[in-house]
């Protein structure tokens, strides 16, 4: 998808829709912060999997959406959001972007 970031897990620009839900946690200091968390439906990461991998083969054999396929497709996408959860995040990241910062990786 043209001017879409790529996929964080592959790095390939499969990705085939992307799912914004609202998330909020409480920070260190105690206060509530509410912010967006995305989920995303990636034509070469999710293949594989029971609920995205209709739509990932839909995408495979037709390209684009035809309209005499739109409520099919809407239904495979709904079943898809429903179950769709944000990646956990990894409590890692930060010190490993601050070491890769400081080897000049960044």
């Amino acid at each position: 998808m043209t001017g879409d970031p790529p996929c964080p897990r592959c790095r390939t620009d499969s990705v085939l829709a992307v799912l914004r839900l609202p998330r909020t946690w409480t920070s260190a200091s105690g206060n509530e912060v509410r912010g967006v968390s995305e989920v995303l439906l990636c034509a070469r990461c999710d293949a594989g999997d029971p609920v995205a991998g209709p739509i990932v083969a839909y995408f495979a054999v037709h390209g684009c959406v035809r309209p005499e396929h739109t409520a099919e497709l809407a239904r495979a996408l709904r079943h898809w959001a429903d179950r769709a959860r944000p990646p956990r995040p990894d409590e890692n990241a930060p010190a490993a972007e601050t070491e890769a910062s400081y080897r000049g990786d960044l």
